[in-house]
């Protein structure tokens, strides 16, 4: 009797966690709000320092760290090497200089205000982490992944990536120092090393065959469970020996990443982690001292908003010593101010262990939950600082990059972006033989440049020295070809300044960023959307026998009342 009041138990508590998170996450939804922060409010109103509705906190914890595991294992399966390439650049000099310094200034910090070796550096790794779902969710729905800004941020979160299952592999050990000194559990850590290695080849021989076995089976189901199977067995090796069960998930995932089926197995393993890493937020929430946040929520918004101040100026600066723009910079330092959901596991284990007081927990968790928040918030309005302050503010583009002159050219067409717009068009005019030069910030893409003979600026066209540099008083055109729609603003605004008759035309992914480019100056817009459109509906009424001159003619029609509905509206289409 006593075991099914237990199970009624909870049931009931799965249930009442679902509905409610259900309703909040909805309504944070409706407001374009973090749904982690809608979890972790769920746990506080239902956990035992709210409403005290649930009874199963326990079991509902058991479930939410299988969440955990399943998250280290999808990062692992996701982990691409050929991003990582790409990226080098920021992974390799922001990533860990932003990493490290943090970690470190913040630990330093923690000793200063009284705390132990061990929780000074646990509270380093806790701050230096910040949110890859929130920060890539925004820079994806703005289109700015491929963006200067958006690199540079993307960079440095797959570097947190990388980090965040070595922090969660470190972190046990902190415990330690105080009892048996740092060159004891700096062997320790060491035997642990190697015994991961050694997990890690024998996985590289069992995983492939297991995956072999599984994706060969007709069943839908069997794929599934397999995948679930590869993740939990992992987790317990290396639990077995002593680690974070997530670390062996991660090591699975890694393995997988470099099969065939890794993408069927994403799609597997999403929907289960999904799933239960809400659970885990939610139980996170339920940990949260409500009382206490009364009686201190004015020491825990003046310490979150101190820490997101402290993490984005270091962004600032790492931005202005790799010479990218102060925009840059101030852009991608919002995006990464913030503490990320890595650090909730780790704040998790710091409970676990005792090594970090609840006071301070209650405090970190609650700041945390506020940064993630905030993000979005402040990121939207460093976005409408920084085009409102397009016409003067050239200082925000300013980099400190040397730059090659190129005082022979004249009248010719300067390309600002080498991506594959900025590539194709510099194909054309080499087979037009018309001079050109490109600009370009991204310091790979300059090396391709100049291996293929091409005359490059490195630097940011929105500053005047650069399009100096470029020749834009003796340019015929300027074409910009740049993804980010604020730095296309930026430089239409100093091409005008330098040369107010040079023909501009930008291109430009959404219709709503047309009026905006035309208000800075530019000649032609072209977006990407509208002529995307113009190109399905001709090839449709091509397939619909519509013949070649009738097509040509109504898709120019279609086009010219477009554009010019956009000139001759005074306040812009897009206006309300």
């Amino acid at each position: 009797m006593a075991e099914g009041t237990h199970a009624s138990h909870l049931a009931e508590s799965i249930l009442l966690v679902i509905g409610v998170s259900i309703v909040i996450v909805a309504l944070f939804q409706r407001l374009r709000l973090p749904s982690i922060v809608g979890f972790i409010l769920t746990g506080a109103v239902i956990g035992p320092y709210g409403l005290g509705w649930v009874s199963e906190a326990e079991a509902i914890k058991l479930l939410a760290e299988l969440g955990v595991v399943l998250l280290l294992f999808s990062l692992g399966v996701e982990f691409s090497i050929d991003r990582l390439l790409q990226l080098r650049h920021y992974v390799l000099r922001a990533g860990i200089a932003q990493v490290a310094l943090t970690a470190v200034i913040s630990a330093v910090g923690a000793g200063l205000l009284g705390f132990n070796l061990a929780q000074a550096i646990a509270l380093g790794m806790i701050i230096s982490l910040s949110s890859t779902a929130v920060g890539v969710k925004i820079l994806k729905q703005r289109e700015e992944l491929d963006s200067t800004h958006g690199r540079f941020a993307v960079g440095v979160l797959l570097f947190q990536d990388i980090m965040a299952p070595i922090f969660m592999a470190v972190l046990p050990f902190l415990t330690q120092i105080q009892e048996r000194g740092l060159s004891m559990v700096g062997v320790k850590l060491i035997f642990t090393v190697v015994g991961v290695a050694g997990v890690y080849l024998a996985a590289r021989v069992i995983v492939p065959t297991l995956l072999r076995w599984i994706v060969a089976s007709d069943s839908r189901e069997i794929p599934v469970l397999g995948s679930l199977f590869i993740a939990l067995l992992m987790g317990y090796i290396t639990q077995s020996l002593g680690l974070s069960p997530a670390l062996g998930a991660f090591v699975a995932g890694v393995i997988i990443s470099e099969t065939p089926y890794s993408h069927q197995i994403t799609a597997n393993i999403i929907p289960f982690r999904d799933s239960f890493l809400a659970l885990f937020f939610i139980s996170v929430g339920m940990l949260v001292d409500l009382p206490y946040l009364r009686d201190n929520w004015g020491q825990v918004l003046a310490w979150t908003l101190a820490l997101m101040a402290f993490k984005c100026l270091l962004v600032l600066g790492i931005a202005q010593a790799i010479r990218r723009p102060l925009r840059v910079g101030l852009l991608a330092g919002v995006a990464l101010a913030n503490i990320g959901e890595f650090s909730f596991v780790l704040m998790e284990q710091s409970r676990a262990t005792q090594l970090l007081p609840p006071d301070l927990l209650n405090g970190l968790v609650a700041g945390t939950s506020l940064s993630i928040l905030l993000t979005p918030i402040l990121l939207a309005a460093t976005y409408q600082i920084l085009a409102r302050a397009t016409r003067r503010a050239h200082w925000l583009a300013r980099t400190r990059a040397k730059h090659e002159t190129h005082p022979e050219l004249s009248d010719h067409i300067i390309i600002v972006g080498f991506g594959l717009n900025g590539r194709n068009l510099a194909s054309l005019l080499r087979e037009l033989n018309e001079p050109f030069v490109v600009v370009e910030m991204n310091g790979a893409l300059v090396r391709e440049a100049q291996k293929q003979g091409i005359p490059v600026v490195y630097g940011d066209a929105a500053h005047p020295e650069i399009m100096h540099a470029a020749g834009i008083e003796r340019a015929r055109a300027v074409v910009i070809a740049v993804s980010d729609p604020i730095s296309a603003r930026y430089t239409v605004r100093t091409i005008r300044e330098l040369n107010p008759d040079v023909y501009v035309i930008v291109r430009t992914r959404y219709m709503s960023e047309i009026e905006p480019l035309y208000a800075a100056g530019a000649t032609d817009v072209v977006p990407e959307e509208f002529e995307t459109f113009i190109e399905i509906a001709g090839r449709i009424m091509r397939l619909l026998g519509v013949e070649n001159e009738m097509r040509l003619q109504l898709m120019n029609q279609c086009r010219a009342r477009h554009y010019q509905m956009l000139q001759d509206t005074k306040e812009g289409v897009f206006a309300n």
